[in-house]
């Protein structure tokens, strides 16, 4: 056989090579789909620019502030406990100051009354139990509390006056005032038969440097006293 005819026959032949047959498609699809592709890229790029990006660091800030706000709450509320709970403390501690004087002031009404009632074997004799002075609510205003009791035997009453001696200087000179109160120039009237409180005001004079006050007990019907104490007044 002849070349050409060989060449012929292998072209026409089964072992040739494959064909593809795909349809032809109009040029407007096409068009169409490129304009499809076209608008999906535009789409995906604006949302990669304007749309919410996820960082890990933004959402630990939030976090962080959140835990920062939640720990100051928690702080103002144990300050708030904190200062309620130093308020209690401060009443507490008043009031128990409070107890431990009225504790000391009972103790010593207690001891005082057992004195009065177990001195009975001598004859009834008054004494100037104790003289206390304490500063007033002004400058020169001074308060008193003195307490007469009657030891031994409590077989008659006890009837006198009490008298207040202010002393000190005024110009550089020796000063004695009598300081009774108001409406009481003869002293204090004292009747009792086992004690008297005897409390008070009154008040240092002008350009005087009071130093002490003498308390004068006068038995009725005597002019001098019978007993005397004096007290330091407080600076």
């Amino acid at each position: 056989m002849k070349w050409w005819q060989r060449q012929i026959k292998k072209h026409f032949s089964i072992s040739a090579a494959q064909v593809a047959v795909r349809p032809a498609l109009p040029w407007y699809w096409r068009a169409l789909q490129v304009l499809a592709l076209l608008s999906i890229g535009a789409v995906i790029g604006a949302w990669g620019l304007t749309g919410p990006v996820f960082n890990p660091f933004d959402a630990q800030q939030v976090q962080r502030r959140e835990d920062v706000q939640t720990l100051q709450a928690r702080a103002v509320q144990l300050e708030s406990k904190l200062q309620v709970s130093m308020a209690a403390q401060s009443n507490l501690a008043k009031e128990m100051a409070g107890l431990q004087d009225e504790n000391m002031r009972l103790k010593e009404e207690s001891g005082f009354y057992k004195s009065i009632l177990s001195e009975t074997g001598t004859s009834g004799v008054p004494k100037i139990h104790s003289v206390k002075l304490s500063k007033g609510g002004h400058a020169g205003d001074y308060q008193y509390q003195i307490l007469l009791v009657q030891s031994g035997r409590h077989d008659k009453m006890v009837q006198g006056a009490v008298q207040l001696v202010l002393n000190g200087t005024q110009d550089g000179k020796p000063f004695a005032q009598h300081v009774e109160p108001a409406g009481q120039r003869n002293g204090i009237k004292v009747n009792f038969k086992y004690y008297q409180r005897i409390e008070g005001t009154f008040s240092v004079p002008p350009q005087t440097v009071a130093q002490n006050l003498q308390v004068q007990y006068l038995a009725a019907g005597l002019s001098q006293p019978a007993l005397t104490q004096t007290a330091s007044l407080p600076n």
